[in-house]
């Protein structure tokens, strides 16, 4: 079998059984033992099954970008980013409520205990989705598809685009809701900035701002 085909294959079929055994987790949910721990399986499966796969390939984590590579160009471009498209996006959804909806949208408001939920973002979310796609399944695919272009400094290739098509219907696959399609294009720019810094850092701190952002939402 081609390389090539080989990776792809085991790629997707890692993420199949991710994501089916979260699928499987999430319609338990009325089971309280599961309930209460369902977090803590999906981002246990999310960061060690491709933490396994780097025992099983001898792999270094630096190759699949885990690790504190290019911390200040990290914290540039997440801040950069921040300012660019996380105010856009509260204003556009500000619009979509009101001409959309046609209703009266509520004021933007920090909600108690935002600071802690945004930790548990960041440690319990973001972090392990991001050693899983981003590290994991774009590192595995950018080795076997070589092929690049590059976009604003960044070597983007197939591993990137198909990464965030997956991320996207992985969302949807958990509870069948067509609106987290929509996460195809934070998916993009986690993967852009893996690329553009050589290191999940980045994705994983924008990842976790963007979600805190979502929690300000009415």
């Amino acid at each position: 079998m081609p390389a090539k085909l080989r990776v792809l294959l085991e790629v997707t079929s890692v993420y199949l059984v991710v994501i089916g055994i979260c699928r499987t987790l999430f319609s338990l949910r009325s089971v309280p033992l599961i309930a209460h721990t369902l977090p803590l399986w999906a981002a246990g499966l999310f960061l060690y099954i491709p933490l396994l796969l780097l025992f099983m390939h001898r792999q270094r984590p630096e190759p699949w970008g885990i690790s504190w590579r290019n911390p200040r160009m990290s914290l540039k471009l997440v801040l950069l980013l921040s300012l660019l498209f996380l105010p856009a996006f509260l204003f556009f959804f500000h619009c979509y409520q009101s001409l959309w909806l046609h209703v009266k949208p509520a004021p933007l408001r920090i909600p108690a205990g935002w600071a802690l939920m945004l930790v548990y973002h960041l440690l319990c979310v973001a972090f392990p989705e991001e050693v899983f796609y981003r590290g994991y399944m774009q590192s595995r695919l950018n080795e076997a598809f070589t092929g690049r272009i590059t976009v604003l400094g960044a070597p983007l290739g197939l591993g990137w685009i198909y990464t965030a098509v997956l991320f996207a219907i992985g969302h949807f696959l958990i509870d069948f809701r067509p609106d987290t399609l929509g996460t195809l294009f934070p998916g993009l720019v986690f993967g852009w900035l893996r690329e553009r810094t050589g290191s999940i850092v980045a994705p994983t701190l924008f990842h976790a701002l963007c979600n805190g952002t979502v929690l300000l939402l009415p």
